[in-house]
């Protein structure tokens, strides 16, 4: 039985007519509490399932927010969602979690999925630093509301930005390092994306200000994957003269240079301190504890507030940049370097 064909029959058994119950089916306030019930009634009673689809159409809305993360396994990108779910929840969205792999292909396919399915909103973090701009620009333009999270690539397309600032990111990890101590400080970069070039350049400021030269050799090209820190580390291993210290752009690509550490017979840290970014769940529970940079997963959150404008379709409301404080979080993976070397 077709939607159209239900409310037909549920208007003539009540004696409504057609629009008093569609108007109940879409929530409006224009109805009394008494057709109301009586039509919500008749509607349990047949087993009707109002078509979420026909709805949208109806209203232009779909209640439904997408999320696309680059890595479903990186423990910091599943607790924003976790934060974001009961947000939306409670305001009757339903979420489309989608994972692009750091590959702005996979990314740009999975926002024209979102796209043909008419969500209302879409929290990003992008895999790449300018593949995918235009297919951002037309997005909004449609009236989709963006909020871009952790990353700041795409500079020209209006949207929400729930940052931190990497820049300090990278410059509290390696002054942590040279104040233990460390001498030889190198660098494992992420990919190519804005908040990871600004993680290298707080790198290169805090041995500028402490008067150490940049070696050759000491920032090798890595990603964000563990594999990506354990074959950079693999040919830092190879250098001359040694690097006492590491400084990775993230927190996976730390564990992979502690991993190659190891697998070459030498200590964290006794031999190799080793700093990551980004506090990843359990990185205390790890076999050397893992110092890192932190930032508040809670104010990242606060994107919970700007939601309300992912609520408010069609919309031009005023984008707004948030950008959290980094913070140190020192444990064991970096401890001070041995008198004697």
């Amino acid at each position: 039985m077709t939607a159209t064909t239900t409310m037909k029959r549920i208007a003539a058994e009540l004696g409504v007519s057609i629009t008093t119950v569609s108007k109940v089916l879409n929530n409006h306030h224009d109805i009394g509490r008494a057709t109301r019930a009586r039509v919500l009634a008749k509607v349990r009673e047949l087993g009707y399932q109002p078509n979420a689809i026909a709805r949208s159409l109806t209203l232009r809305r779909t209640h439904t927010l997408g999320i696309v993360i680059p890595d479903l396994m990186h423990s910091f990108f599943v607790e924003i969602v976790a934060g974001i779910e009961p947000v939306a929840s409670a305001r009757g969205y339903g979420l489309l979690l989608c994972s692009s792999g750091e590959d702005p292909r996979k990314e740009r396919a999975e926002l024209e999925m979102l796209r043909a399915r008419q969500v209302d909103g879409i929290v990003l973090a992008s895999a790449h630093a300018s593949g995918n701009t235009d297919l951002l620009h037309h997005i909004t333009a449609l009236g989709t509301a963006l909020v871009m999270i952790d990353r700041d690539d795409h500079p020209d397309v209006r949207c929400h930005r729930v940052i931190t600032d990497d820049e300090q990111v990278g410059y509290l990890a390696t002054t942590h390092l040279i104040e233990q101590g460390r001498k030889a400080i190198a660098h494992v970069t992420g990919p190519p994306v804005i908040h990871a070039t600004r993680r290298e350049r707080g790198y290169r400021q805090a041995l500028k200000e402490r008067g150490i030269r940049l070696r050759p050799g000491w920032i090798v090209r890595g990603g964000f994957m563990e594999a990506d820190g354990y074959r950079a580390m693999k040919r830092l291993l190879r250098g001359r003269p040694n690097v006492d210290a590491v400084f990775a752009a993230n927190d996976p690509a730390a564990i992979g240079v502690m991993k190659a550490v190891w697998d070459a017979g030498l200590r964290v840290p006794e031999d190799v301190a080793v700093v990551g970014a980004g506090d990843i769940a359990h990185g205390d529970l790890l076999r050397v504890p893992l110092t890192t940079i932190s930032w508040s997963k809670e104010e990242l959150l606060t994107l919970g507030q700007i939601e309300s404008d992912l609520s408010e379709t069609r919309t031009k409301a005023a984008v707004r940049r948030i950008v959290v404080p980094p913070t140190l979080v020192v444990r064991a993976s970096s401890s001070s370097a041995p008198t004697t070397r």
